[in-house]
């Protein structure tokens, strides 16, 4: 029997079982030779991130990038400010409140005194 009536052989065979199949792999592993060492990867990656960064700053312009730098900084110091003066007014105020309520606390004991000293 040659090559040729054994697989027509094989090929009834699992026709008739039906459930088994024979799988050959379409795809051969590359060879560790072909593959890329992590170095070079790396390399390739940050080339092509320097070469968007490069695109980006390009497109958009280092004086509008430093400009809008300059505009954030301006906004935090503006926030920063408005802030340090909201608290300066709190804190006076809850000074003021402070001061009130000793006052007002000192014209009740004059009150109660002068209610019992009218009631005797």
């Amino acid at each position: 029997m040659g090559v040729a009536s054994d697989a027509g052989n094989y090929s009834a065979l699992f026709k008739r079982l039906g459930c088994v199949k024979i799988w050959y792999p379409q795809y051969k592993r590359k060879e560790t030779d072909d593959m890329k060492s992590y170095e070079e990867l790396a390399k390739e990656q940050a080339d092509r991130e320097s070469t968007l960064l490069s695109r980006l700053m390009g497109e958009a312009g280092v004086e509008e990038l430093a400009d809008f730098e300059a505009g954030l900084s301006g906004r935090q110091s503006e926030t920063l400010f408005k802030i340090t003066t909201e608290m300066e007014d709190t804190e006076n105020a809850l000074n003021q409140v402070e001061q009130l309520a000793q006052r007002l606390r000192k014209h009740l004991e004059r009150l109660k005194k002068l209610h019992q000293t009218l009631s005797k």
